[in-house]
Order: structure tokens, then sequence, then C-alpha cells
């Protein structure tokens, strides 16, 4: 009976795993002195032609990401002109299935003149590559997946996993943190959760709707209206918060009291309050150098839409609302 395309796709995907796990058992000591070379360099230079090229591309970007400065160079390139970035503190992984590429070794060759290590990830044991190169990692000497044996599949993957095991070593060996992580990925989703404060994403300035507490109720309505966040941070005469007053708490006012105009901002504020039995909000302020992300649980815990940024005497600088979090792509 003849192989379905499902039979042919679980088998490359068995056939590729198989040989992960011959590449995991082939690694040895040498991959630590290897590590060292790596971690002494300056810069990476990674490279190879074709499906190894698109894998060596990959590697040198996940290399740089993670802390090792790193560079896919092609060997073509490389021949005219490339190589003058090369000097002695520059190390080279040097990628090819055989090993036996003319382009691939005759930049190795020109390499060596000039610069560092040069370090090869090849499958072909007896190879140029390997001769030429200070040290291997060898990849298992297993066949291509697929019907035919013969496009790169399993040697691009086996490939792939030893960038991957490289740049994770050099990762650890460096001691290299998520916060650093955060530097090299500033827009990524764990770098806005680590970077971003409560001072890059708050309301201040003319924006920050502040009343001061014997301010009329009218004036706390129009400043309220006018900013356009739901509220208005109220402040005693010396600048200290006193609270804030929201669009729910305005209706509260209505229902308790016949005629709110003749109340200041502090008594609005006052009268406003959640009934004893309503669960209590532990924070209300943080600082501007609170992670923004930090800022995020303590609304969900406390059941709050916002936070006032304030400064080391409570005057509050600034507002923080669950929107803003929301926005920055922190939920």
């Amino acid at each position: 009976m003849a192989e379905t395309p499902l039979d042919i796709a679980r088998r490359v995907v068995a056939d590729e795993a198989e040989g992960l796990r011959l590449l995991a058992s082939c690694l040895d000591d040498d991959f630590d002195a290897i590590i060292e070379r790596l971690k002494a360099s300056s810069q990476v230079i990674v490279s190879g032609l074709g499906k190894s090229g698109q894998i060596a591309q990959k590697i040198a970007a996940t290399l740089t990401s993670t802390g090792t400065p790193a560079v896919y160079m092609h060997p073509v390139e490389a021949l005219h002109g490339d190589l003058g970035i090369v000097t002695e503190l520059h190390c080279l992984i040097a990628l090819s299935r055989s090993g036996n590429t003319d382009e691939v070794l005759r930049f190795v060759a020109h390499f060596r003149r000039l610069g560092g290590p040069a370090i090869a990830i090849v499958q072909g044991r007896e190879s140029r590559l390997a001769e030429l190169c200070r040290q291997v990692i060898l990849l298992p000497d297993v066949p291509e997946a697929g019907p035919l044996n013969l496009a790169p599949t399993t040697s691009c993957v086996m490939m792939l996993a030893v960038g991957d095991a490289l740049a994770m070593a050099l990762l650890h060996a460096r001691g290299f943190a998520r916060e650093d992580f955060a530097q090299y990925h500033p827009e990524g989703t764990v770098g806005r959760r680590l970077l971003l404060r409560a001072e890059d994403l708050m309301h201040t300035g003319d924006e920050l709707p502040l009343v001061r507490a014997d301010d009329s109720f009218d004036h706390l309505i129009v400043e309220m209206t006018r900013q356009q966040l739901g509220l208005a941070v109220v402040v005693a005469a010396d600048g200290t918060l006193v609270g804030t007053f929201t669009d729910g708490d305005l209706r509260r006012v209505f229902e308790r009291v016949e005629d709110p105009r003749r109340l200041d901002a502090r008594a609005s504020h006052t009268c406003s309050r959640r009934s004893a039995s309503a669960p209590a909000v532990p924070i209300s302020t943080v600082k501007a150098s609170h992670p923004a992300v930090e800022c995020l649980r303590i609304m969900r815990d406390s059941q709050i839409t916002s936070l006032v940024v304030a400064d080391d005497d409570d005057k509050p600088i600034g507002l923080l609302r669950l929107m803003d979090l929301l926005r920055a792509g922190l939920g």
C-alpha cells in the first residue's frame, strides 16, 4: 500500500527527531572548549552557503539576541571585501553538511590568515572543512528525511539545534539574565514587561487632573471632564494626596447629597467613599520607578482601574490607568 502524505510527514518528523537524539549523544567535552573560545571572541562570524547559510543567519541572530555579538557573513561576499572586518579577535563558525563546498572552504582558508579560531559544524568527518577548522562539531551521519533522502532536512534541523545549544550555553556562561534579554528586546513582550515603569505610561503635567481639597464641586467636575480620564486627583493644601474622585464617586455623591454644589473637593471625596463593607484597597499609590507589570497586578488584585504615581513626599506627579497598561501590551 502506498504511503499517504500523512505517513510521509510522520516519518520525516520521526527521522529528524532521531537525528536530534543522536546529536545530543554525540556532543562531548570539546563543546565546553568551544564555548570558552566563543566567549573570548569580540564577535562571532557565522557563515554557510545555501540552506546552511540560511541556518547560519538564524544562529547569528540568536547569538546576538542572547548576549554574544555575532554577524552572518556570506562566504562569497567575504572574498570580495567583507573580510575587511575580520581581526584576530573574531571567531568563525562555518556550516556545511558535506564540508567540501568550495566557496566555504576558500572563505575559511582566508579567514584563518586574518582572524581567530575557526569552528566547523559539519557532517562530513573526512571533509576538507573538518581539516581546516581548529575545532569541529560533527553531526551524526544520518540520511536526510524524506522519500528521496536528498533535500537538506535532518542536517538543517541538527545544525539549527547546534546553534541553539551554543547560544544557550553561552547565555549561561555569561550569566545572561532575563533583564539583559529585555534590554535587547525592548519592544517584545518580555522586554515591555521587564523594562516599562509607571513613569513611562503615566499621565503627568497638564494631563494630570489635579484639584485642591478646598476647590469647589463645580471645579472638580470641570477638571474631571477636561482631561477625560474618568477621575480627578484631590490634594491637600501642602500638595499631598487626599484621594481620587471617579465617575463612580460622582454618582454616589448625587445619591447621598441633595445639593452637591455646596461641597468642596475634600467633602465630595469624603462622602463618596464606599460602604464600610466594601473591600479595602490596600494600595493606591506607586512610585514612578515601579514596574508597570507590577502596577497591573496591584490594580487587578485591588479591583481598581487607576493608580496615583507619587513622589517621596506623597505628592502626586502622575496618574496610571488600567487602560494604559493594557494598551502597552501588558495584559
